[in-house]
């Protein structure tokens, strides 16, 4: 029949149908340009069609060899995705971006010049707003350059005065916050009021030390003095690993040490501002309750109990620790959106359930409205208890907004919620952008809501026949629904965040499937009783709630345990950064998009797969004090120079070389293959053949300069150097300035290359770290009679 399009005519027609009007006049044109053609030749106008039209066929895989057909259909796929609102959920990530470049740049950048270019930026997108591609460009600058501005301000606010020395003085400062250690040391942050013997010119103004016991009655508010041994914040073990002096210099600490006497308690002559008092009162608060759980719980499931109601988690063995981490059970311990929830329900079912006992207010009134209200409130409260980390107020926001949503009768999406989440934080707290909490935690909710949305699309397409089941039929249906939500929810969590983990800690959990599988129904459990025993705290019969919350973190930590023991070794060593980058991109496009466009996210995941696979691990580590070297020997052990290292450093690179044992060195007597051989105050190893020599005094260096590949010198003054010849040589100025040392031997001479964990020049939360007596070229200070230990008896 004349002007009948033809079959293929039909399908596209309809799969590209458009309402022009609701399109940027560009991009309906873009789409549109071409006329559709009909049987009888004639063509359907351009930028015309027939209402919009949903039609499943848009969510199917084009064909490859049809690029004619795949192009518009990935067009088609793009107005979806455009009018589903991804732009918005992409805004967060590209502020997120600035902050990440902010914080790669080699020199901290000019805050007028960043004000500058945003001007500039914003009248351009002014100029050519009615320029669909063009805008959307310009909009995406302009958020970038907007994060690293924000990340700009952030540092500049905080301005934290950190240490650049170590050193011994009267500390008198004012008890911020107190943590019970599990080793039975106690923790305060203090915020320094004075200083003495010596009376230090660049005091910082928070510090955090340790002591074996405090004075009676001291709480947060406390001021209390006594003779500490503060230390600048250490830098990043390796490069591209955490940084703490990054995370010190934005929670607003300065130092670290002890005291090496208990402190005493002082009166303060002024009293101290609302807001200190506040803030205090709140910690002694949320400190009460914790050892209001400890005492009725007790043991390392008390100290757990304790984190999960209230955020306190310093008391919790490590031993604990490990195995949590080992089966991928650590996230339980942080207040998240499991928490908040719990909470929330709660709050708002009790309400509702106690409107409904009176029928006559609750038929007239919103009722609903109320219990939400409420809700929000309590769940404010609870977050301001909780400490306000990363997940929880990820969880608090996305919570905010539901209710807020229903508060005003609106419709909440879900991925929008953690778009907003993620706009809040990024916004507040850009420094948190490159954090584990922070990736771990956005990446684990955004892949469960996209998976959810998959899987909802999904059966939506699938015809659901409508049948007479018995009682026995649906329970085993029912059961069997739960047990597979409950494996995919561990499955895709577990998978989104891995990468992540392995980034920052070069650790996965094999069997955290099966471990988180396990203790879902007891933490369900464990969590409700939490959530009762709050209630019931007030009026003191909470007994029975924390009782049942004991029971059940004892069997999470019999099965946690049963499975550390059992899981293989979970190091992966040094992951790159830019595999890292592939795979966030992938994620991004796996759970931000809702049409077939999915299927862009696999070429990222298979390059992100090919770069991980071809890392190639580093030779050796120098630690940033200069004293401890370590070598990756050809049998997978990690090869010491110190009989007595420092455990935590060693335990970092033995994860990122995959070293499963360490080798402590030698005497010349007993030397053996593959190991450190130390005598008269120099150790050496052979890596290969390449020599890598470790001397403490600069005179020794002469002696290796032909035979090392790399010598480290111990002293921050030395001054001999190789010239021309084999050696490469780092002393400890050279750490002291730049951080640790990646060594990577390279070619038949074994060149050293060398590559510091941080960058010159220094940012502001490494610049204390140029006055130090090593970056100054100033020997080591000892007391008088104090002698050098020989290096092999160390």
């Amino acid at each position: 029949m004349a002007g009948e399009p033809t079959a293929e005519a039909v399908s596209e027609r309809d799969l590209f149908a458009q309402d022009a009007g609701s399109l940027p006049r560009s991009l309906a044109g873009a789409l549109y340009l071409q006329p559709t053609p009909y049987a009888d030749g004639e063509v359907a106008p351009p930028n015309t069609s027939p209402p919009l039209v949903r039609h499943a066929a848009r969510q199917q895989w084009p064909p490859v060899w049809n690029t004619r057909l795949l192009g518009r259909r990935a067009a088609a796929a793009v107005v979806i995705e455009w009018e589903r609102g991804v732009l918005f959920l992409l805004a967060p990530i590209v502020i997120a971006a600035g902050v990440f470049a902010y914080l790669a740049l080699p020199i901290e950048p000019s805050l007028p010049a960043l004000g500058v270019v945003s001007t500039l930026i914003a009248t351009m997108l002014w100029l050519t707003r009615h320029r669909f591609g063009l805008s959307i460009a310009l909009a995406a600058c302009l958020l970038f350059v907007v994060g690293a501005t924000f990340a700009r301000i952030e540092t500049r606010r905080v301005n934290t005065k950190m240490l650049g020395s170590e050193i011994t003085t009267r500390l008198t400062g004012r008890v911020v916050d107190i943590d019970h250690l599990a080793n039975g040391r106690i923790r305060l942050i203090m915020d320094v009021i004075s200083t003495e013997r010596p009376r230090l010119r660049y005091a910082p103004d928070r510090v955090r030390v340790s002591t074996t016991t405090v004075p009676r009655g001291l709480v947060a508010g406390s001021t209390v003095t006594g003779v500490a041994r503060l230390f600048p914040p250490s830098g990043p073990l390796r490069p591209e690993s955490y940084d703490f002096s990054y995370e010190s210099y934005f929670d607003r600490l300065g130092g670290n040490g002890f005291f090496f006497r208990p402190p005493v308690l002082v009166n303060e002559a002024a009293p101290a501002p609302f807001s200190v008092r506040m803030i205090a009162a709140i910690d002694n608060f949320r400190n009460g309750i914790a050892s209001h759980i400890r005492s009725a719980i007790g043991g390392a499931e008390g100290e757990i109990a304790a984190a999960l109601v209230v955020g306190v988690r310093a008391g919790i063995p490590e031993e604990v620790n490990e195995a949590l981490r080992r089966t991928g059970l650590a996230h339980i311990l942080s207040i998240s959106g499991l928490h908040m929830a719990l909470v929330a329900s709660s709050i708002m079912g009790v309400m509702r359930l106690a409107f409904a006992a009176f029928p006559a207010f609750a038929s007239r009134h919103a009722v609903k409205k109320f219990a939400a209200l409420n809700a929000l409130v309590i769940v404010a409260a609870y977050l301001l208890v909780s400490g306000i980390e990363v997940a929880a107020l990820r969880s608090f926001v996305m919570l905010a907004v539901m209710l807020i949503a229903v508060l005003f009768d609106r419709a909440a999406l879900t991925m929008r919620n953690l778009a907003i989440a993620a706009l809040l934080v990024v916004v507040v707290t850009p420094h948190e952008v490159v954090g584990p909490s922070f990736q771990m935690s956005f990446a684990a909710t955004a892949a469960l809501v996209g998976g959810y949305a998959a899987w909802s699309q999904w059966r939506a397409t699938k015809a659901v026949p409508q049948m007479q089941r018995g009682l026995m039929h649906l329970l085993a249906s029912k059961t069997l629904k739960l047990l597979g939500g409950i494996i995919l929810t561990a499955l895709i969590a577990g998978t989104a965040t891995t990468i992540y983990g392995a980034w920052h800690f070069q650790r996965i959990s094999p069997l955290s499937l099966f471990a988180n599988l396990a203790v879902t129904p007891i933490i369900t459990l464990v969590m409700w009783s939490g959530v009762f025993a709050a209630v019931a705290m007030p009026f003191g019969l909470d007994g029975p709630f924390l009782g049942t919350m004991g029971w059940g973190l004892s069997w999470m930590l019999a099965i946690s345990e049963w499975l550390a023991a059992r899981s293989p070794l979970d190091a992966i060593g040094v992951v790159p950064g830019g595999a890292v980058a592939l795979l966030t991109v992938a994620l991004l496009i796996a759970t931000l998009a809702t049409t077939w466009l999915r299927a862009l996210a696999l070429p990222f995941v298979a390059l992100g797969l090919l770069s991980l696979a071809g890392r190639p691990l580093p030779d050796a580590f120098v630690s940033e004090d200069g004293k401890l070297v370590g070598v990756r020997t050809p049998a997978g052990t990690l090869a010491i120079n110190r009989s007595r290292p420092n455990a935590f450093t060693v335990e970092d690179w033995q994860r990122a070389l995959v070293a499963e044992t360490i080798v402590k060195p030698a005497n010349a007597t007993d030397q053996e293959e593959e190991e450190f051989v130390c005598a008269e105050g120099a150790c050496t190893i052979f890596k290969g053949r390449a020599m890598i020599a470790y001397v403490e005094e600069s005179e020794s260096v002469a002696v290796f300069c032909d035979t090392a590949a790399l010598i480290v010198v111990a002293e921050a003054n030395a001054r001999e150097r190789c010239g021309g010849r084999t050696a490469t040589v780092i002393t400890a100025r050279d750490l002291a300035l730049r951080g640790v040392a990646e060594v990577v031997l390279h070619g038949e001479n074994h060149r050293a290359e060398i590559t510091y964990a941080i960058t010159q020049p220094l940012r502001p939360w490494h610049a204390g770290r140029q006055f130090s007596r090593a970056a100054r070229g100033l020997a080591e200070y000892r007391p008088s009679g104090r002698a050098k230990t020989p290096v092999a008896v160390q």
